[in-house]
C-alpha cells in the first residue's frame, strides 16, 4: 500500500460495525425461561401445496419427479436469490447479453442485503486515484492466518483480484458507494452525502438498471426447489410457482441464496455450539436451499459451521439499542468517544466465563462462542452505571454519529422485561434465579481485581478495563449471542463455480455470496476484514456472470 490505513480506520473510521442496523426486537431469550434461548425460527416450507416428498434431513428441498412438471422453461442463466450476490450476477449476465430467470423465493427483493451497512473491496479507481493501493499478497496472507490457513486459496484470489471491479461496475451503473477517503471498506451515501445502508445505497439502483434489460425475467415467490442434473451437468432448476413445479433449463445455474441461518434443523447439525442458543438476524429465506442444491450436484462443502456473528446483545433488543451499546458493546466500538470499562457477566450458576476486557474488537466469534456456551448468562451493573450513561449530551453527540440507538439508557433499563434490580447483590441473585454466595463472591472477586486489590483474576482480565459495582442498587440484563447469518457454503473456485470433492468444477453451476463458503473455514473475521462479507457476495456475484456469459461465448 502506498497509505498507510490503520485496522481502527478500517473498521470505525468508515461507520461500519456489522450489518443490519434496522434489524430490532429479535430476541430469543424468555424472561421466566430455564435459561435455554428460546426461538420462533420456523420458515414456510416449499413443500406445501406439493404432492412430491422432500428430501431427507434438514434439507427442505423436492424430490420433483418430472410428472410433477406443468411446463418448462428455456434460459441461458437461472439466478436463485436477489440479495447482492444474485444482483450482481443477475443483471451483469443480462447485461452482456443472456437471457436470464431470477428467482427469489420470498415476497421481498434483496434479502438481508438490503440493510447490510458496509462492503469491503480493494483496488477501486477511487481507492487508486487516492492512493490508497492494497497489496493482495499481504491481504491473502493476512486472511489465510485468521482461517488458519483452512479458507479455499482460489476463493480467497478471486475476491482479492476482482471486488474491485465489481464495485467500480456497481458505480458505473448508479451505485453511490464510496470509501470515504481511506480503508477499503465502502459505504453508500444518498445526494445530499448522508448514509445510507446497501439496499437505498447500492442494490436500488442496480435494480433499477436491471429493469431496462428485457432479456432480465425477475420473479417474486418463485422459490427454486431442486436442481436438474444430468450425466454429472447441472441443466438448471426446478421452481414452484403457485401450485405449478416449473423445469427450467439453464445453461449457467447460480445459485446465491443466503445461507441457512433460518433453518434450525441444518442449525443444529453444523454450528459448534447449542444452535437454539444464537439468534440469527435478518429475513426469512436463508434456509439452507442454494447449499443442499449444490449438495444435490455433488459439490464439495467448505467450512459448514462457520456463522457471520455479530456483537452480542441484550435480550428483548436489537444489536444496537441503547441497552445493548451500554451493557454489550466493547469501549472501542462506541466511537468516536469511546465510552466506559467493560462490565462482568456471569452465567446460571453466578460465575463468570470469559475475560470480558478483550471484547470483542477482532474476533466476534469469541464472546458470542462463549455466551452460547452457556444455558443461561446475565451482565452486571449498577446505579452509578446508569447515571454515568443515561443521557449526557456526549452520548446523544454519539448516537448521532452512529445513526444507531435511540432512546435513552435508563429507560431501557427500566422497560426492559430482561433487566432485574435490587438493593443488594444477595437479594440481586435471587431475581435472577443463581445462588447468593456465589453470586456475592463473584462480584465481590472482580471488585478486588479492580480496583488494584491481591485478587488474580482467573480469566486474565485487565483491571485498568474494568468497571467497579460497589454501590447498589445492582442491575443483571440477560444476555444472548447474536449472529447476521451463517457463512460455511459451497466450496467456490476462481470464477465462482462449484467444485466436487476432487476439486473439478461442476459443469453448470456457480455458487455465490453466503452459498460460496469459500473464503471461510473459522467464524467471520468481522474486525479484521469487517465488509467481506457484502464484498464476496458482490464480487462473487459479478464473477460468477463473467464466466458463465464466457462459456456461452458473450463475454
Amino acid at each position: 500500500m502506498t497509505k498507510t490505513v490503520s485496522r481502527r480506520d478500517f473498521l470505525v473510521g468508515s461507520g461500519v460495525l456489522g450489518s443490519a442496523v434496522a434489524l430490532a426486537g429479535l430476541s430469543g431469550c424468555s424472561p421466566n425461561s430455564t435459561g435455554s434461548a428460546s426461538h420462533n425460527l420456523s420458515a414456510t416450507s416449499s413443500e406445501e401445496g406439493i404432492s412430491s416428498e422432500a428430501s431427507k434431513g434438514s434439507s427442505r428441498l423436492l424430490a420433483v419427479d418430472e410428472s410433477d412438471v406443468a411446463r418448462t422453461e428455456e434460459c441461458d442463466v437461472v439466478v436463485c436469490g436477489s440479495g447482492s450476490a444474485g444482483t450482481y450476477a443477475a443483471i451483469r449476465s443480462a447485461e452482456l447479453g443472456a437471457r436470464v430467470i431470477w428467482l427469489e423465493k420470498t415476497n421481498l427483493k434483496g434479502g438481508t442485503s438490503t440493510v447490510t451497512e458496509g462492503t469491503l473491496a480493494y483496488n477501486t479507481k477511487e481507492q487508486v486515484e487516492a492512493g490508497v493501493v492494497f497489496e493482495p499478497q499481504e491481504e491473502f496472507v493476512t486472511y489465510m492466518k485468521w482461517h488458519n490457513w483452512g479458507a479455499y486459496g482460489p476463493g480467497v484470489w478471486s475476491f482479492l483480484d476482482n471486488s474491485g471491479q465489481a464495485i467500480d461496475w456497481a458505480i458505473e451503473h448508479g451505485a453511490m458507494m464510496a470509501t470515504g477517503g481511506s480503508g477499503a471498506l465502502h459505504s453508500c451515501f444518498d445526494e445530499g452525502g448522508n448514509w445510507v445502508n446497501n439496499g437505498e445505497g447500492m442494490l436500488k439502483p442496480l435494480w433499477a438498471f436491471g429493469d431496462t434489460l428485457e432479456n432480465l425475467d425477475f420473479r417474486l415467490e418463485t422459490p427454486a426447489v431442486n436442481v436438474i442434473v444430468e450425466d454429472g451437468v447441472v441443466k438448471g432448476v426446478y421452481a414452484q410457482s403457485g401450485d405449478d413445479i416449473i423445469r427450467i433449463n439453464a445453461k449457467a445455474t447460480v445459485l446465491a441464496t443466503g445461507g441457512f441461518g433460518k433453518n434450525p434443523e441444518m442449525c443444529a447439525e453444523r454450528l459448534r455450539v447449542p444452535s437454539e442458543r444464537v439468534v440469527f438476524l435478518g429475513f426469512d429465506g436463508q434456509d439452507g436451499d442454494g447449499i443442499n442444491m449444490a449438495l444435490e450436484a455433488g459439490a464439495a462443502p467448505q467450512a459448514p459451521s462457520s456463522v457471520m456473528y455479530g456483537l452480542s446483545k441484550a435480550c428483548g433488543e436489537s444489536w444496537s439499542s441503547m441497552l445493548s451499546i451500554f451493557t454489550q458493546w466493547p469501549p472501542s466500538y462506541r466511537y468516536p468517544l469511546e465510552l466506559g470499562k467493560f462490565l462482568p457477566m456471569v452465567n446460571q450458576n453466578g460465575e463468570r466465563f470469559y475475560n470480558e476486557t478483550l471484547g470483542e474488537d477482532a474476533d466476534t466469534s469469541r464472546l458470542n462462542v462463549a455466551i452460547a456456551s452457556q444455558p443461561k448468562v446475565f451482565t452486571l451493573f449498577n446505579e452509578d452505571h446508569v447515571k454515568t450513561y443515561e443521557g449526557e449530551e456526549n452520548l446523544n453527540n454519539f448516537v448521532a454519529f452512529m445513526g444507531v440507538g435511540s432512546g435513552e439508557l435508563r429507560s431501557a433499563v427500566e422497560n426492559s422485561d430482561f433487566v432485574w434490580s435490587a438493593d443488594t447483590i444477595e437479594d440481586l441473585a435471587g431475581q435472577i434465579g443463581v445462588d447468593a454466595t456465589v453470586l456475592a463472591s463473584t462480584v465481590s472477586d472482580w471488585n478486588s481485581c479492580a480496583t488494584g486489590g491481591d485478587t488474580h483474576d482467573a480469566f486474565g482480565a485487565d483491571p485498568a478495563q474494568m468497571t467497579v459495582l460497589e454501590n447498589g442498587p445492582f442491575y443483571a440484563v440477560q444476555v444472548e449471542a447474536c449472529a447476521y447469518s451463517t457463512c460455511g457454503g459451497i466450496r467456490g473456485n476462481y470464477e465462482a463455480r462449484a467444485v466436487d470433492a476432487d476439486d473439478k468444477p461442476i459443469p453448470g453451476l456457480f455458487v455465490c455470496g453466503i452459498d460460496n463458503g469459500s473464503m471461510q473455514y473459522n467464524d467471520y473475521p468481522y474486525g479484521l476484514h469487517g465488509g467481506s462479507g457484502q464484498g464476496a457476495a458482490c464480487t462473487t456475484g459479478y464473477v460468477a456472470a463473467n464466466a458463465a456469459c464466457k462459456d456461452l461465448g458473450l463475454a
